[in-house]
This record gives structure tokens, sequence and C-alpha cells, in this order.
């Protein structure tokens, strides 16, 4: 991956067009005419041996006669042509190029290779990034850059749209520009065969002039790449998508890949669940989403006041509101003591707020008036169905002048026009002011349920989790030696004892390991339940919980979730479980805390054992409150054939025992999500030099939602060593951290460190350093920097004595460390 090629991509000084023609139905010159309107600065350079000009601009006969390097070059000539094509930029030095060409992977050489697979080849020689083949191109409006063929340009906003598909592209392109929704980026992936999904989410991102992603999703080739980029960008911006293919039958017409590489659509729901994306079902909830990122403002409630002229409308609103799980706010006496001076006989004060048909757009503004100043509403969704008494605009112009005119804090502001003829003009005024503006009460309430379903799994995934760890074993010596004697006698299914035993051997209760030897009917016969373990072909491993004795097939009879589970994801896998009846209501209530603890003894059993491709507990029965398998099964494969987990576990190889000074004996290990408490018991424990040094400036205490992130990480794209010993009562506490962030290239990390005050002079900061400097070392980080306060010199000293290069940075005023590695 390499993020400046990515933004050489996305912000080009100069654009070369290979193929370029002055005839009106070829993809080259629909090209050049969007490069030429779209208002791009730099140099447009069509090549083409046919014509001396091409829509009036100089023409180029070849690559090599290029005036200069082109920074992107876009291929719109027949397939067959596109790997000498990019043979020959990439000797020019062209480094970012867009395919528009279908179907190279269908066209085999005579080396029994395809086209697609000899450009890659051609482009890795040459260091050449490839978007496409078979794309639209792209835009950057805010640069005036239409690389694309489209029938119409993308206006300049902060959504950044991707999409496998250039239909669904040129849909939401047309739909877009009607309502006056703008576009960061706009980027037609194609089939994905170089630049795919990960790159793309990383750097979007990352980018200050992008406040919202939309994907539209065929597949996924790389689900660890993917879950990577879309966990870091989703912790900070809304990722909402759409998935297509869900069935087999659909997946297998529309993806490039094969039926063993597509994965399935359970997987995918969970994938995108655990990385805090928020998944549509249709372009229509698309469409409804977009409006609200592009016009809403950041949810600080999740209940919603209703205003409007007519209880049907209304009353669909609210009961679709309830139906999705949301809330309408509850107004105060006082507020609707004043709406009630100005409801008519008949209409309703209360939310939702009915002024009745024959409201006058000045009756609308008082209304919404004492609504904004009440600041009792986070979010209100204004409604209006058709009146003969006055156009629909009007009434528009009322509420606009009313939100605009409120000068304390703004909510949240969401309108249901109805109508379509009466409410056209409307919408328009609406799109011009910037408001979300909808045709249906129930579209309005979809549109802001996902807003909310997003900040409620945000809420989720940032939940601190039980801290069990210590209650599950770790790399059992004999279940590693079982699997190695196992795949020696090429015996991939385990005995029904040699199973249980694995599984017994991480405090999985079992029939045969129950110390009562009780028969199975002497379980608590209205518990049964069934843990499975399969390898999905793009996530990896997967674990899926349902009823046992129900039909085998996990894909409709499960909720799946992606390995390492802690205790607060595996609650959260039981719940989504009951919620969606993969779980039946007991009679006797499943005590959660025990199967929660199951799940998470299960995830760390496919943690540590890679070769393990399915696992059947089943059923799975409860007995004074603890869960027995009765039955247990497992299948082995090679380590060297089994599929990655999407996510990288808690690395417990790199837990490291140390000395300090004073004979003490300390644990430096990575950080856990379930360090959180202990974390702020440590950041509270700094005093306030420290404190100061450490965060630039005067910082308050953490919240939580601040120090899940501290705590909570990626290991495969960050790093934080935390120091901890055993205080009196037992119990672990945190004496220093360090930290480093490493960008996506992997070029440099940027890291922190911290120790507790009482614990400076005994070698702990140059113990944690060191353990970071090596670990950066192994995974191949380029350069480690830092920076600190002028006054504090022991930092300086502490990094010039391991090898860093130490400056003073004047400019800033603050001292610069760097090692490089």
């Amino acid at each position: 991956m390499s993020l400046k090629q990515i933004d050489q991509l996305l912000k080009p000084r100069s654009v070369a067009v290979i193929g370029a023609s002055n005839l009106p139905n070829r993809p080259g010159n629909a090209v050049m005419r969007n490069l030429l309107q779209g208002n791009f600065a730099g140099p447009i350079m069509p090549v083409t041996p046919k014509y001396q000009a091409v829509n009036g601009v100089l023409a180029y006969r070849s690559i090599d006669a290029l005036p200069e390097v082109p920074d992107l070059a876009i291929i719109c000539t027949r397939a067959a042509r596109v790997p000498a094509l990019i043979q020959q930029l990439g000797k020019k030095g062209t480094r970012s190029v867009i395919v528009i060409a279908a179907g190279l992977d269908e066209v085999h050489t005579a080396q029994g290779t395809t086209l697609q697979e000899q450009m890659l080849a051609i482009a890795r020689h040459w260091g050449v990034r490839v978007l496409g083949p078979n794309c639209l191109g792209l835009f950057v409006p805010g640069i005036g850059l239409n690389a694309s063929y489209a029938h119409t340009h993308a206006l300049s906003g902060k959504i950044a749209f991707v999409s496998q598909s250039s239909a669904v592209c040129v849909t939401i392109l047309d739909w877009a520009r009607r309502r006056s929704i703008g576009f960061s980026h706009f980027i037609s992936l194609g089939d994905g065969a170089d630049i795919d999904f990960d790159e793309l989410i990383d750097y979007l991102g990352r980018d200050p002039n992008t406040r919202a992603i939309l994907l539209y999703i065929d597949s996924i080739r790389d689900g660890r790449a993917f879950m990577s980029a879309a966990r870091a960008a989703a912790s900070n911006k809304p990722i909402l998508l759409i998935k297509a293919g869900n069935s087999a039958e659909v997946g297998a017409a529309i993806s490039r890949l094969p039926s063993q590489q597509r994965g399935a659509d359970r997987v995918y729901d969970a994938a995108f669940r655990r990385a805090g994306m928020l998944r549509v079902q249709d372009l229509r909830d698309l469409f409804a989403a977009v409006e609200t990122l592009a016009y809403g403002r950041e949810l600080r409630s999740e209940k919603l006041v209703i205003l409007g002229n007519g209880n049907g409308p209304e009353a669909m609103a609210a009961d679709a509101m309830i139906e999705r799980g949301g809330h309408l706010a509850t107004l105060s006496d006082e507020t609707e003591a004043e709406l009630r001076r100005l409801v008519p006989r008949g209409g309703r004060a209360g939310n939702p707020v009915n002024l009745l048909g024959d409201a006058s757009p000045e009756l609308y503004r008082r209304a919404l008036d004492v609504i904004l100043a009440s600041g009792e509403a986070d979010n209100i969704l204004v409604m209006h169905a058709p009146s003969a008494l006055h156009a629909s605009d009007v009434y528009a112009e009322a509420v606009i002048e009313a939100y605009q005119a409120h000068r304390g804090r703004k909510p949240n502001l969401l309108v249901n026009w109805m109508g379509e003829e009466a409410a056209y003009l409307a919408r328009e005024r609406f799109a011009k002011a910037g408001i979300a503006s909808f045709r249906t009460p129930e579209g309005a309430v979809a549109a802001f349920m996902y807003r909310v379903q997003y900040r409620r799994n945000q809420k989720l995934l940032s939940e601190t989790p039980d801290s069990v760890s210590e209650l599950i074993p770790h790399h059992p010596d004999a279940v590693r030696t079982g699997i190695a004697e196992a795949l020696k006698e090429n015996r991939l299914s385990l005995s029904p004892e040699e199973a249980s035993a694995l599984v017994s051997a991480y405090g999985i209760q079992t029939l045969s390991s129950d110390s009562g030897e009780a028969a199975p009917e002497a379980y608590h016969e209205d518990v049964a339940l069934r843990i499975q373990v399969r390898v999905d072909p793009v996530f990896g491993p997967i674990i899926a919980l349902g009823e046992a004795g129900v039909s085998t097939d996990w894909q409709h009879n499960a909720v799946v979730a992606l390995p390492p589970l802690n205790m607060a994801l595996a609650r959260y896998l039981v719940i989504q479980a009951l919620a969606e009846g993969k779980l039946r209501e007991r009679r006797q209530p499943l005590e959660r805390h025990s199967l929660c603890l199951l799940l998470s003894q299960v995830s760390q059993l496919v943690v540590d054992n890679p070769e393990l491709v399915s696992l059947d507990l089943q059923p799975v029965v409860m007995r004074r409150g603890v869960y027995t398998a009765l039955d247990v099964s497992a299948v082995l494969a090679p380590a060297d054939q089994a599929k990655p987990l999407a996510i990288r576990p808690y690395p417990k190889e790199l837990e490291q025992r140390v000395t300090l000074k004073d004979g003490r004996s300390v644990m430096l290990r990575p950080i856990r999500p379930e360090d959180e408490a202990r974390q702020q018991a440590f950041d509270r424990s700094l005093n306030r030099e420290d404190r100061y040094n450490r965060y630039f400036g005067e910082v308050s205490e953490f919240s939580h939602e601040q120090m899940a992130r501290v705590t909570q990480i990626d290991y495969d794209r960050e790093m934080a060593f935390i120091a901890t010993e055993r205080d009196a009562r037992g119990e672990e506490v945190t004496l220093g951290v360090v930290q480093a962030q490493m960008d996506p290239d992997n070029q440099q990390a940027e890291f922190g460190i911290a120790i507790r005050s009482d614990m400076k002079g005994q070698g702990l900061g140059r113990l944690l350093l060191s353990k970071m400097i090596a670990y950066c070392q192994a995974s191949g980080t380029r350069e480690l920097f830092g920076q600190t306060m002028r006054q504090n010199s022991g930092m300086a000293n502490l990094a010039r004595g391991l090898g860093f290069k130490v400056r003073f940075d004047a400019d800033e005023d603050v001292i610069e460390m760097r090692l490089t590695l």
C-alpha cells in the first residue's frame, strides 16, 4: 500500500488521455470533454495518432512524445492494448493509471496468462498503480477533476463515494445533482484488480475534506486489509454501504471472484458491524442516508420532535420511529403551554405536534420558533401535506427562515414535504438551504435512524469489556501437541475424545469433563444451543451461535461474529441472536455471563489454533448456571493452508517480564480493551508537569470514549505497551505506557510515552521505549519519531541515549526526536 501514490491518483497535477477521440460515442471523447469542462487547472494531454487535436487541444502521437510526465493517465483504448500502454507509461514515469476497458480477466495471452495478470505484472514492475479495469473513472470536484466518461459532473461537497458498479455510480451522480448534494471524491473502483477498497478507505478516512464515506460493494478480496482500514476510518466518520449479491445465485452472477473466494453474506454483515460501518439495504435507503449525511449535524441525542399538519402522516412517522427502535422527545410542560397558545382547537401541542390541515405558513414559523427556543429538541422533523391555502414552497420558506434566524444551538432539521408536483419547488428550496428533505414519512425516519444506529454501533464497539483473560488458558501445550500429532498422522478429523480434550483445555465444560459425570438428561432440557466455528474465504474464521437441533445451515439459522471476541463483543452477539430470533425466549432465561465467557473461550481456542477449520459444540446445555457441550467435533487443516483472522488478536507473544533498578519485577505487555479502568487510574496519577509534557498543554480527564480509543487498538496498525505490577490487593496497576501509531504505508510511526510520576529513575522509560523500538524494527517500520516539550530534557536525553537524532524546532517550540530503523 502507498498512500502517496493514492494521493497522486486523486490530486494529479497533469493528466494524459490515452486513446483520446473526436468521435462523439467513444470513451476517449467523453473523458476529454469532461476533463475540459471540469476546470482542471493542470495540463490535459490527449494521446492519439489519429488526430492533430482532440476537442481543440493539441494531441500527441505517442506516450513518448508527451512534453512532460503525466501524474495520471486514463487509458480509453480496447483491452488488448492495455498491458503495452502501461509498459510505456511506466517507462515514461507515470505512476497512476485509470483503465476504462472491461474483460481483461477473460482474454488469455499466448503465454497462458490473462490480459489482467499481464497488466498487473507490468504495473508492479514499474511501480504503477491501476484504478480499474472496467471502471467509469473518478471525480475530485474540489480541484475541478472529472476523469471519467460519465454523462454529468459531480458537485463539490463533503461526502466520498466509492463503488464497484459504474451503473450505480451514474445513478447516484444523477440523483445527487438534482438534490444539490456534492462529493469530496467520487470513485468508480470497477474490478479493483489493483487499487481496492482498503487503500481508498484509508485515504478518505484521513482526508479532512471528507465528512462521510459511502460504499457500493459487490465483493471484497482481502478481508483483513479491508477490516483494518474500515475500523480506523469508521471510528472518525460515518461509513455507509450497500452490499449486493446477498444470495449465492446473485453473487455468482455479479462477482468477478470465483465461488470459493466470495464469502457468505452473513459474514459480510458481521464484518461490517464489527468495523463500525452501517449497511443499508437498497438505493432508496442509501439516498436517504446521503441526504442526512450531506446536510445533517452531529447527533447529540437520539430523540426526535415531529411537527406537522396532519395526524395520519405524523402517526406513520412515529410508528416507523418506534418500529426501528427510536424514541420521541418529551417536551416540557412550559413548551407545551407555549405551543398550546398557537395550536388550533383539535390540534395537538404534545409531540408529535399537529397544527392541523389548514395551518398557515406563519403558524409553522411560530411553532418552530417555540421548539427551537426551548432548547429541548436536538432533532426535529417538520412535515407538510399539500394545502390549497398556500403553495408548498411558501411553507418551506417559512421553515427555512425560522431555522436560519435561530441564534442558539441549531438542532438537526429534517423535512418531509409530501406530494410530487406540489412539493417540487419546496424540495428545491430545502436543497439550496442545505436542509435534508424526504418524500415520505418513513423515508425521513429511516434516514434519521441510520445515523442513530451508527451512533449506537460506535458506543457498543467502545464498551469496556469485563476482564476474564485470566480465566481462559492460552496455548495449552497438550492442545498444540495433540494437533501436531494428528496432522503428522494426516488425521484431519479429530476423534470425539480428542475434540473434547481440545475444548476442555480452554476451560470449556464437556460431558466427559463434568465432575458430576451427569447423564445428558440431567441437564436443563430447555436450554440447548449450538456453537460452530467455520472459515470464511474472505474474512477467515467465524463463530456462529444458534439453536441446537435445527438445520446445520449456520448462514440462515445463526448469528455470526468475527474472532477475537471479548466479553462485550460476546454479549453483543447474544443480544443480536435474541433480537433476530436465532435464539428463542425460554422459560428459564439464559445465563448470559456464562454464555459470554463460553464464547470468549471458543474465541481464544480459534485464535491459538489456526489449524482448526471446523468446530461444532452441539448441544450446549446448561446445568446450575454452567454450560456444557455434550458433543464436540473438530476438523483440522495444515497451518500453511489456514486463513488468517480478519482482525489481529491480542499478541500475547509480546508479553515480557523485566526487572527494574530497585529489583521489582514488572510485566511489559500490549494494551487490551479491558485495561480502560487501569489506564484512567494511571492517567490520574500523573502530576501536572508530566501531563503537560505528555499532552502539550492542560488536558482534562479523558472521557470513556477517549480512553476507549487508547485501549481498543488495531494491532495491525498501532501498538501500545504498558508496564504493570500487582499491588498489595493483588490488583494489576499501570506504571507506564508507550504508544506508536504507524502510517498505513508503515513508513513512519509516531510515539508517545508517559511514566507514573513516582516511578522515575527506575529505568522504566528506557525499557518501554526499547521494547517499542524492537517492535517497530520487527514490523518493518522505517522511522520512529516523536515530539516533546522544550523543558522535558529527561525525555530528550532518554531518546538520545537510544540512538535518536534530537533537535530543537524553534518554529514549533518543541524538541523533535527521530530514529531511523
